[in-house]
């Protein structure tokens, strides 16, 4: 799975179908067989719910399905073959790796550290808010997160940015001038200039992924302008990283 898990207690038939390599409709069904024998022995069956999913179109759905727990799952598992059940039972020792971090997990690939710290600018902006027991959940996020720096280059690459970077930043990990990065993010549709200005067309702007600073910069005759400067989150950073690699445009540390 390419997305990083913050740490959890239960897993969905569909997670236990991804990680299995199996149709869900098929874990749907294993799990409906096997619900009336595992009522008998625990008294409860197991909780049906639903998660949005993605649909060819673009548009989302309600998918449903099951929510089990480490037993409930390994239950199921005994009706798997042999792989299947051994990919779940791994599964499970990551999640539990991970919850032991804190929920946090070191990054094998330059494209997991993106979501680590993407996930991580989320986390903390929910987090943001006067009340002393959550500041005091922000200082441990960020200290975790500092521990882990020295723990993989790929993870020092993304945190030791601060929460918003420059395009040169951005084109410094492509191996690319901050000049070419806009143009090339201009070329398939990216953004476009206003008043000297890069600016993200409409259907990016709510996303989340730029912030704009004001910037005095003062002329030889001693006035005065301003001028507005594009910073990019680290959750655009991701989206920009998940594009250009559609493109086949990788940074250097995938090359």
């Amino acid at each position: 799975m390419e997305e990083i898990e913050i740490k959890k207690e239960t897993m969905s038939s569909l997670e236990i179908a991804e990680v299995t390599g199996k149709r869900h409709s098929d874990v749907m069904r294993a799990i409906r067989n096997m619900e009336s024998s595992w009522t008998k022995i625990c008294g409860r069956k197991f909780a049906l719910t639903s998660q949005l999913v993605n649909m060819p179109n673009g548009g989302k759905r309600g998918e449903p399905c099951f929510e089990l727990n480490k037993t409930e799952c390994l239950y199921i598992a005994t009706k798997f073959n042999d792989e299947a059940r051994a990919k779940l039972v791994l599964r499970w020792e990551q999640l539990e790796k991970e919850k032991r971090n804190n929920g946090l997990s070191v990054p094998k690939s330059f494209s997991q550290a993106l979501y680590l710290a993407a996930q991580q600018q989320e986390q903390i902006e929910r987090l943001q808010i006067t009340n002393n027991e959550q500041t005091k959940q922000i200082n441990d996020l960020t200290n975790t997160v500092t521990d882990l720096q020295s723990k993989t280059d790929y993870l020092n690459v993304i945190l030791s940015s601060k929460s918003t970077v420059t395009i040169t930043q951005i084109a410094q990990d492509y191996g690319m001038s901050a000049k070419k990065m806009n143009i090339s993010l201009y070329d398939i549709g990216i953004q476009h200039k206003v008043s000297d200005q890069w600016i993200l067309y409409s259907k990016y702007l709510d996303k989340g992924y730029v912030t704009s600073s004001t910037i005095d910069i003062k002329r030889n005759d001693g006035t005065i302008f301003t001028k507005l400067n594009t910073r990019w989150t680290q959750k655009g950073r991701l989206f920009l990283y998940q594009t250009l690699k559609k493109k086949g445009v990788l940074p250097l540390i995938e090359k």
